[in-house]
């Protein structure tokens, strides 16, 4: 991965919180709002999660402007997969047996991803 795209997806990966905007002058991301507004939040949660993946994925490729990322795949799923992990798993009470049932996923393939992530 090129530096600059190295960069801006670490900032892509760690923003809960805030976008990133790139700019291109000094090559440094600028910190804004990455998540739907909150002026717009109410009509947006009633979009399907594809329309939201869609948005941010379209906001990465503008930050970067011509630089092309690599391992986007694995950013994107990473992004994903640990809330959706840790909320089943909270809505559980930490029952793995059944949160494994509720994702769709054998016990031990559940406990590996709760490795991964630092959530047993």
């Amino acid at each position: 991965m090129a530096p600059h795209a190295q960069h801006h997806a670490h900032h892509f990966a760690k923003s809960s919180e805030h976008p990133a905007d790139y700019n291109k002058e000094d090559h440094h991301l600028v910190a804004h709002d990455i998540e739907f507004p909150l002026e717009s939040a109410a009509s947006s949660a009633q979009q399907p999660l594809r329309v939201h993946v869609e948005r941010v994925v379209r906001q990465y490729f503008a930050m970067l402007g011509d630089e092309m990322p690599t391992d986007l795949y694995e950013l994107i799923l990473k992004q994903v997969e640990e809330p959706l992990l840790s909320v089943v798993l909270e809505k559980t009470r930490g029952n793995q047996t059944k949160c494994a049932q509720i994702l769709g996923l054998n016990r031990g393939t559940l406990r590996k991803k709760l490795k991964t992530y630092d959530l047993m």
